[in-house]
Order: C-alpha cells, then structure tokens, then sequence
C-alpha cells in the first residue's frame, strides 16, 4: 500500500539526505556516520519512489 502523501516524504528524505551530506565537510570527523546517514535518507526515498511503505528495520 503506498504512502498517500509520498510525493512529500520523497522530497523530505531528499532535503535531509543532502543536508546531512553537506555536513560531512563541515564536520570531517563524522564524515563516515554521516555518510552512512544519508545513505539510509536515500534509501528510505527509494522505497518511497517505488511505492513501498518502509519500515524503520527494513531500511538498510
């Protein structure tokens, strides 16, 4: 069943994901744990984009 708002939370996890990866030059000493946030970010969109409705422990 695919999120009724999803054009929202697909544009939502886009801003967060490239908010946290802007961080990383800012924050070079996160640069990994950032980098693995936004990529949970982007893989969260993608379930979204594709219809799914993602569950926090199936977003890897």
């Amino acid at each position: 069943m695919p999120l009724t708002n999803a054009k929202s939370w697909s544009q939502m996890c886009d801003k967060q994901a490239r908010l946290i990866e802007n961080m990383r030059s800012h924050f070079p000493e996160r640069h990994q744990p950032l980098t693995e946030l936004g990529r949970y970010w982007r893989e969260l969109k993608r379930q979204i984009d594709c219809g799914d409705v993602p569950r926090p422990n199936q977003v890897k």
